[in-house]
């Protein structure tokens, strides 16, 4: 657009150009003094939105701090002609970023979500900013085990150079169906070779693999056992609590299609790795926007908060750091009154008369059976008059951008607790 200077916020990673200020050169040649600090529009709004008075006030983005005051350096306030395109806490980030894919040798997947990923934010990257790694693991034996663990120090010495601000990393695993173990491998005669969940975390990030783990975020493309079964569960937070990555994503559905949640990753690196959002914040839009997915799984979002890792490059202050992180699980299950009341998928089918698509839309019960939830739903098909019942999970829960019809649940699994 012909612009000459870029004005870098004074608290923000964010610019603005001369041409978007509508300044005369003149004024350009001054605001460029070394003791002049320049405020951008986003950062003058979140700091009115803060302030107890909820005033509004002129935009002076040039200011002197003279005795600890910020002195306008204009005699009138900048007209900002142009239009917001994006939310105010949004942003351009393109901090060093790490994308590693862990996939299990004899797993056939067809495209894959890390490199959709990699896609999706390496306009934004220089070659130096960012790096895609994709690795393919066996160690189904301990020789191979052995042979993984040299191949991993390798790889940390490489990883180690960068300081990569943000990690990404992608566990594609089957897991066995009857207890949420994954599987590591394959053993000496070519089966297959499955170990619980603990153990698994344990030898796929050895030393110093370890380290990368710390702060980041996981994305495990695995089928639901592993977070349906209690005994796997459990070992999944112990694993959590060991490694210590700040989000852990998972999935519910018995089998798992990795194809759904293609909608889901590139929104995520567009509102998290791109625009600086935290996770917990925006997850509720990225699955607003996945209407593949909502129909195939709920969604399972680990959060360990109290790292003391920076809240989002916006702000100066890194998030707390607490003698004791804090673990809390919540479940993202979509509901439709008439396929999915409370997040529990009806049969396409009457189970008694078989006419597909019967339900009607589903009621509040009057009057539910012993043991049942007071908020349980019945649904009847509409030729036969079989009823189906259905109730939320026992545990507290919010209704997410939702309507009577359809919207998302938050299942608080886990409300925030020490490690």
């Amino acid at each position: 657009n012909g612009a000459k200077y870029l004005f870098e916020c004074y608290s923000c990673p964010r610019v603005v150009c001369d041409p978007c200020l509508g300044l005369a050169q003149w004024l350009t040649d001054k605001a460029r003094a070394e003791d002049i600090d320049f405020q951008c529009p986003s950062c003058h709004e979140l700091e009115e939105g803060g302030a107890k008075c909820k005033e509004l006030h002129p935009y002076f983005p040039f200011t002197r701090t003279v005795l600890g005051k910020r002195i306008p350096m204009l005699d009138k306030p900048v007209i900002i002609s142009g239009i917001c395109e994006r939310a105010s806490k949004s942003q351009v980030c393109a901090e060093s970023t790490l994308i590693l894919e862990l996939v299990c040798t004899g797993v056939e997947i067809q495209g894959s979500l890390p490199s959709l990923l990699n896609t999706t934010i390496e306009e934004y990257h220089t070659s130096d900013s960012l790096l895609y790694q994709k690795i393919i693991f066996d160690f189904g034996t301990d020789r191979k085990f052995s042979r993984w663990s040299t191949r991993i120090k390798k790889l940390g010495e490489k990883l180690g150079a960068y300081a990569f601000k943000r990690k990404i990393i992608f566990i594609t695993v089957h897991s066995e169906v009857t207890r949420g173990d994954l599987f590591a491998g394959k053993g000496e005669s070519g089966e297959d070779v499955a170990m619980e969940v603990g153990e698994f975390m344990k030898c796929l990030f050895t030393s110093p693999l370890q380290n990368m783990v710390y702060g980041s975020t996981l994305f495990m493309l695995t089928c639901g056992p592993v977070v349906s079964f209690e005994q796997s569960l459990a070992a999944l937070k112990q694993s959590i609590a060991q490694l210590r990555p700040e989000y852990t994503v998972a999935f519910t559905a018995k089998d798992f299609l990795n194809a759904v949640v293609k909608i889901f990753i590139v929104s995520y690196g567009v509102k998290v790795l791109i625009e600086g959002h935290a996770l917990e914040n925006v997850i509720h839009d990225l699955l607003d926007v996945s209407l593949e997915l909502r129909m195939h799984t709920d969604v399972m979002l680990f959060h360990l908060s109290g790292l003391g890792l920076p809240r989002a490059p916006w702000l100066l202050s890194p998030a707390p750091l607490t003698a004791t992180p804090l673990l809390a699980i919540y479940r993202y299950s979509w509901y439709h009154s008439h396929r999915r009341p409370w997040g529990t998928s009806l049969s396409m089918g009457c189970l008694k008369c078989g006419a597909i698509r019967p339900w009607a839309r589903s009621k509040l019960d009057p009057h539910p059976p012993s043991g049942y939830h007071p908020k349980t739903r019945v649904s009847m098909c509409r030729r036969c008059a079989f009823e189906v019942r259905t109730q939320p999970l026992p545990v507290e829960y919010d209704v997410l951008h939702g309507d009577p019809t359809s919207g998302w649940l938050k299942y608080t699994v886990c409300a925030a607790v020490p490690l």
